[in-house]
């Protein structure tokens, strides 16, 4: 996560919006599947509160996991936090693998920022265990989330998203 500061001129200042894209990496453990390896992209919304540390948002994103097949994971949902701590929760889906059913779940992800590199624990909970599929689903997800992202101020773009 980015934050409003000097020294950011693509940032901007306290109370501007802050969209950020970058690379996301994951390395997690699945209960019905073997662990897996993820990469792709993430972006998300940001808005600080004035003269505050508080912000809050929204996460897009979309990854290929290394397995059989390399398949697609993809989630969106809220952010939020205060300073560098934050949460996120998320709805997602992964696709289909060899043994395994399509997944859809919610995840959430606490994580601590730096300004363009964050790290944190993915907790993915399905909301399907395959029930009526040929397959069961990948069960509980748990892992290592680490992205790094560069922000991008509207203003400097002469948007304003207020």
């Amino acid at each position: 996560m980015v934050y409003p500061a000097e020294g950011w001129p693509n940032v901007g200042r306290p109370g501007d919006p802050v969209v950020s894209v970058g690379g996301l990496f994951s390395y997690t453990g699945r209960e019905n599947a073997d662990d897996a390896v993820g990469a792709g992209v993430e972006g998300s919304f940001a808005w600080y509160g004035q003269g505050s540390f508080v912000w809050i948002g929204a996460v897009a994103q979309a990854q290929l996991v290394a397995d059989r097949p390399v398949h697609e994971r993809l989630a969106l949902g809220f952010q939020g936090g205060f300073g560098p701590i934050g949460a996120e929760l998320s709805m997602y889906t992964e696709g289909s693998g060899t043994s395994n059913a399509r997944t859809y779940g919610a995840q959430i992800v606490p994580f601590i920022g730096l300004p363009i590199a964050y790290a944190g624990f993915r907790l993915a909970l399905p909301f399907n265990e395959g029930n009526g599929a040929t397959a069961p689903s990948y069960g509980t997800e748990y892992g290592l989330v680490i992205g790094l992202k560069f922000p991008i101020n509207p203003r400097a773009f002469g948007h304003s998203l207020h």
